[in-house]
Parts: C-alpha cells; sequence; structure tokens
C-alpha cells in the first residue's frame, strides 16, 4: 500500500458505541478472546454489521484478529475497564492515530478561530473515494471525533469547528 493510500485508510463504518459493546462483551464475557463468527448472536448483530465493527476495533488498536478469533489488546482491555472520563481520554489518543481524523484535527488546529469548511475536506476525501463514500467517510469521522470531543460540525455554516 502507498503511503499515500495508507494516509487515506478509509474508516469502517460503525458507530463508536458499537465498538464500545464489542469491547465490553468481550471483557466480561469471554475472558477477552473469543470466536470471531460467534459474536454476532450475543452482540445481536448480523455478519455484516458486525465487520465493520470489529474493523473500527482493529484500527483503533482494542483488538486483534487472528485465524477466526477476536481478542483484546492490552489498551482494549484497559479502555474495556475504564470508567467514562478515563475511556474518552484514552479513546481520544486512539483516534488521533487515524488518518482522516488526525488531519481534520490538524487543520482545524492551524486554522483561525478553529473552522474549517466541511467541503475542504469533502473535496480532499473526493480524490480517494467517490463523492458518496466520502460523505460516508466524513460521517463516521465526525461520529468518532465528537465522542472523542476532538472537533464538532456546525450545521449553519457547514464548517468542522475544534472542540475546546
Amino acid at each position: 500500500m502507498s503511503a499515500m493510500a495508507k494516509d487515506w485508510k478509509p474508516l469502517p463504518h460503525a458507530p463508536i458505541a458499537m465498538v464500545f459493546g464489542l469491547l465490553e462483551h468481550l471483557r466480561e464475557a469471554s475472558g477477552g478472546r473469543e470466536d470471531l463468527y460467534k459474536l454476532g448472536g450475543p452482540l445481536g448483530l448480523e455478519l455484516d454489521d458486525l465487520l465493520p465493527v470489529t474493523e473500527a476495533a482493529k484500527q483503533l488498536g482494542l483488538v486483534k484478529i487472528a485465524s477466526g478469533d477476536i481478542e483484546l489488546t492490552a489498551e482494549g482491555r484497559a479502555l474495556a475497564a475504564a470508567e467514562a472520563p478515563e475511556r474518552k481520554e484514552r479513546l481520544r489518543r486512539r483516534l488521533f492515530e487515524l488518518p482522516i481524523l488526525r488531519r481534520i484535527r490538524e487543520a482545524l488546529q492551524e486554522a483561525e478561530g478553529g473552522r474549517v469548511r466541511k467541503q475542504a475536506f469533502l473535496e480532499r476525501l473526493e480524490e480517494h473515494f467517490s463523492p458518496t463514500e466520502a460523505e460516508r467517510q466524513l460521517g463516521t469521522a465526525l461520529d468518532w471525533a465528537r465522542y472523542g470531543e476532538l472537533f464538532d460540525h456546525d450545521p449553519d455554516t457547514e464548517e468542522f469547528v475544534l472542540a475546546s
């Protein structure tokens, strides 16, 4: 994978709350490890819905997937066991490692007033994804960023806004 493609690795379309549900299930029900294909039932998810959730957890470095098993990493265990303030901070640090989120956050930090037009990021993403997928990528990034308090979106001005 080229450096440019890696910089724009797509985010899996999974709500961050579902990622936490996966972590908590692994921590409580199975000692941190389970057969990947047995997960859907306990989580109430079809395989098509489960795969983006497991991929999101993997991209965040919270699980390892090998030989059909999914296992919490040390960070995944710590995050699953953490209370709300620490959980949010731990996730925030993981989110900074994802290229799309990091680029948006850095642009907002550099921008006067901490605001950048959403369209600017959409155009950059459309160089690597279809227009529909670029929009979906920004939606997922925003969902995750809101939870981690990295940035938000102002629907009146169609700008991303640096979270304080």
